[in-house]
């Protein structure tokens, strides 16, 4: 068939190009309607209500949506182009995923019908979004704001899991916490479900649309909500804070366990910075005691995640499980408090009055929280279609006494928020993320306490009351028999079969109590069975204490018994006297702890007993026998010391005068006679023990030490007085050589005669005064000195007789004097000088009567002049030094080989 051109008029293509026009503009309008009412990232709870973009246009004066806003990005600043390509990524890539969600969500959502709109509007609408585009490009460029990314909506935070028993944690919406670098602070609401926890935080926002505020019975917010946007705050203190504001579930929801609220309590708890307990009109008994147990299980499980440190890496802080302040907010509150008392203090009345069934536990708000506050709100709006959804109430609807409580209450609020701090900083977004995941993490891990059902409850209140009473029925049955024994110890047998008896009439009168229960008798049964058992093996083990306890009394009054038998026995004593009597006592106790408590114990346990009382009884006789045993070496040790003192007295020197050898002895021996005698006296009670002959031996030993200080004590007598006959002899010596009986100056042949005969008139008075000594050291020691002080007298008459010739002598030498004086230059070594001075002198003594004198004695006499004339020495002194020793000995060395070096 041949091919036909068809032409297609202007008007058809105009009808068609604005038909794609009206096409494509109405999906782009889908699609955004979609994505901003329908679509909620990580959001799997109910759907909520989103804010309008712009902040509403009035407000309450103090509320937070006055403080300033975050510092802005300065268009000026060279990274404002690079962050502005990655915020148009990230808009790319929320697009796509916007998109991917939306596959998913418009199965469950009826879109609305949109009218078809004129070609003409088609235009103008394809225009407007073009340029919107553009203009929204050019914005983002221009200014970039601190919080832009962060959205105007609530976010949640924690949702539950299917089961509606565990918390999940959103991670891609608690990623948005991490992008906050400074001071976090957070405000958490707690209440019952449908108690107006959202309506409150969206005017402490600030805000007329906020949290989801649902009009009908069903519970609206599901886990942990926060308002997306974090809103800045200049604390009193001058900090600046971002606010983080989070919505909870309620509590007693249906079908909702109480222990999945424990878990929504204390991850908000533990979480936030400031907590408001929300409850309706007014506050009664159930309220705070269900509050106090939350508090009380979250604090509990504060403490169990602080010991669990695994779960805190090294992120782990005290600080941070801290509870912050409470505050309980009354709404709809009409109520007068009467005796002009504050909100605060008629909480605290009803804290005081509050009551547990069980008394012996005291549970209370003040002794958890850092400190508790009440306030009170008026009924925020009047007509009945506001009150069903208060989300449609604007400021101007809200009554006046509401408006201005809850002002006060933003006051408050602002002036208790205190961040929460790590290592004494306030915590940041990204520390504050982390203790979610931990809290969460915890809670779902079993950390928080479990709360039993009312009917399990009751049910184990019934068992265990009916166990309680046959228990105390099993006491006192047992009571019965104990009180027969006098509370004593019981025969075992006796009080085994007692036992059997009473514990069958227990368990039939358990079966009375619960019958009609079922399962609960055979259970309750085992456990009184188990309660008894338990009970029984304490009345075995309280039984066997009191048979012991008997044994023990015994056996401490029979050792009692046989010390006071043992005390007669007079100490001390020969060791077979005392070993009589303790065979006489041990065979008394023996059979007397036999008839008192033989019939309590078993063979094995009486054997036992009894050599444990055997083992007593030889302690009781080792004391006594050791106290024995000291009171004889004490006896010996006194007739020890008696007979040394005894020694003492005998071996005496009387007079001082020392003894003869002879007497010495025959001394020491009445002396040892007599410390005997005495010994074998006193001792006498000791005769036979072993210990008798090792003191015998010390007592041989003591008297040989005194022997031989008694011996010391005369030889030292002897010594001094050897010394004080060799002082008068010297002093005999001295006077019979004196000048009075020697001429000087004399021959010293004739000088050397006369001193030999003095020396042998001494020597022979020494040796017949002493001969009674001569057998002592002292002797020939007192020979020995006086020998060597009669020859330093010797030599004192020898040098006193040169120096009388000296004198005869004494112009010669004064000649001599001069001489050398003039002609001394000439030498001038000490040698050289020294021997021409004794030259001089020599040839001065030749020329007169000296010249007859024998050479040793002129020798002297020259040696005299020379060390006693100032003279001489001035001369021989001035040739001193190292250069006169070395020639002089040098001359020295000549002079040996008769060299004259003159």
């Amino acid at each position: 068939m041949p091919r036909r051109d068809v032409k297609m008029s202007s008007t058809c293509r105009k009808v068609l190009f604005f038909c794609l026009v009206f096409c494509a503009a109405t999906v782009s309008a889908l699609h955004k309607e979609f994505s901003e009412k329908f679509v909620d990232e990580g959001v799997h709870g109910p759907p909520v209500v989103r804010p309008v973009p712009s902040e509403p246009k009035s407000g309450p004066p103090h509320s937070t949506q006055h403080v300033k806003s975050q510092p802005q990005n300065s268009p000026n600043n060279p990274t404002t182009s690079k962050h502005t390509e990655q915020l148009e990524e990230k808009a790319d890539m929320k697009r796509e995923k916007e998109a991917d969600v939306l596959k998913h969500k418009t199965q469950h959502v009826q879109p609305r019908v949109h009218k078809p709109t004129p070609p003409n509007k088609a235009v103008k609408q394809v225009e407007k979004v073009e340029k919107e585009a553009e203009t929204e490009g050019e914005n983002e460029k221009e200014v970039l704001d601190h919080w832009h990314d962060f959205p105007e909506q609530p976010l949640q935070l924690v949702m539950p899991d299917v089961t509606h028993k565990k918390l999940v944690v959103v991670q891609k919406n608690a990623k948005l916490l991490h992008r906050i670098s400074g001071a976090v602070a957070t405000i958490a609401v707690v209440g019952k479900f449908h108690s107006g926890k959202s309506f409150l935080m969206n005017q402490l926002m600030g805000k007329s649309s906020g949290f989801g505020v649902g009009p009908y019975v069903r519970p609206h917010t599901m886990g942990i909500w926060m308002w997306g946007k974090p809103m800045e705050m200049t604390l009193p203190s001058g900090d600046t804070v971002s606010v983080i504001f989070l919505d909870t579930e309620g509590f007693a929801a249906n079908n909702i366990s109480e222990n999945y609220d424990a878990k929504i309590f204390a991850v908000s708890t533990l979480l936030s910075s400031y907590l408001i307990y929300n409850s309706v009109k007014i506050i009664d008994q159930a309220d705070i005691d269900y509050l106090e147990l939350l508090a009380r299980r979250t604090q509990l499980f504060a403490l169990r995640s602080q010991m669990s440190r695994s779960k805190w890496a090294d992120d782990f802080n005290h600080d941070l499980l801290s509870f912050p302040p409470l505050l309980w907010v009354v709404q709809d509150f009409a109520q007068l408090l009467g005796d002009n008392d504050s909100p605060q203090e008629w909480l605290r009345k009803l804290m005081d009055t509050s009551a547990w069934d069980n008394e012996d536990y005291e549970i209370s708000l003040l002794g958890v929280f850092k400190s508790v506050d009440c306030h009170t709100l008026f009924l925020p709006a009047t007509r009945r279609e506001l009150l069903q959804d208060l989300s449609q109430a604007r400021e101007e609807d809200l009554t006046e006494e509401y408006r201005e409580e809850r002002d006060s209450l933003i006051t408050k609020l602002r002036k208790g928020l205190v961040p929460k701090e790590k290592n004494d900083e306030h915590i940041t977004g990204a520390e504050l993320a982390s203790l979610l995941d931990i809290l969460v993490n915890a809670a779902n891990e079993g950390s928080l306490a479990q709360i039993p059902s009312r009917w399990n409850v009751f049910i184990d209140k019934l068992e265990r009351t009916a166990k309680e009473d046959c228990l105390l029925f099993y006491e006192g049955e047992m009571a019965v028999l104990y009180k027969g024994r006098d509370n004593g110890p019981i025969i075992p047998q006796e009080l085994e079969d007692w036992h059997n008896q009473m514990y069958n009439k227990s368990l039939n009168l358990l079966q009375h109590l619960l019958f009609g229960l079922g399962d609960s008798v055979e259970m309750s049964s085992l456990d009184l069975g188990r309660e008894i058992r338990s009970k029984f093996d304490k009345t075995l083990e309280m039984n066997d204490k009191k048979i012991k306890l008997r044994c023990t009394e015994w056996q401490r009054r029979l050792e009692l018994d046989a010390e006071e038998r043992l005390e007669s026995v007079q100490l001390p004593t020969r060791s077979s006297v005392l070993e009589e009597e303790f065979v006489a006592v041990e065979t008394s106790c023996v059979s007397s702890f036999q008839q008192a408590v033989g019939e309590l114990l078993n063979k094995k346990a009486y054997r036992k007993y009894m050599e444990q009382l055997k083992s007593s009884l030889q302690n009781v006789h080792d004391k006594f026998a050791l106290r024995n045993t000291r009171m004889l070496e004490e006896l010996l040790d006194q007739a020890v010391q008696n007979a040394i003192d005894g020694f003492r007295e005998k071996a005496v020197i009387p007079d001082k005068v020392p003894l003869s050898p002879g007497a010495v002895v025959r001394q020491v021996a009445e002396a040892t006679l007599k410390a005997t005698k005495i010994f074998s006296a006193e001792a006498k009670a000791a005769e036979g023990e072993k210990m008798y002959e090792p003191y015998q031996a010390v007592l041989q030993t003591r008297m040989s030490e005194e022997q031989e200080r008694f011996e010391e004590a005369n030889s030292e007598l002897v010594r001094l007085f050897c010394l004080s006959k060799v002082r008068e002899l010297v002093d005999e010596f001295k006077s019979s050589t004196g000048s009075t009986e020697i001429i000087l100056p004399i021959n010293n042949t004739e000088l050397e005669m006369r001193l030999k005969q003095s020396w042998l008139r001494v020597e022979s008075h020494y040796r017949d005064a002493e001969d009674d000594y001569s057998l002592f050291s002292a002797y020939d020691d007192g020979m020995k000195t006086l020998q060597e002080r009669v020859e330093e007298v010797c030599k004192q008459r020898r040098q006193e007789n040169v120096e009388a010739f000296a004198r005869e002598v004494d112009v010669p030498l004064k000649t001599a004097r001069d001489i050398i004086k003039l002609s001394a230059d000439k030498y001038d070594t000490v040698f050289s000088v020294t021997q021409y001075i004794r030259q001089v002198c020599l040839l001065q003594l030749n020329q007169g009567q000296p010249k007859y004198w024998h050479p040793e004695l002129k020798a002297s006499i020259i040696d005299h002049f020379i060390q006693s004339e100032r003279d001489i020495q001035k001369i021989i002194q001035s040739r001193q030094g190292w250069w006169s020793a070395v020639v002089g000995f040098f001359q020295w060395l000549l002079w040996i080989f008769r060299i004259d070096v003159l």
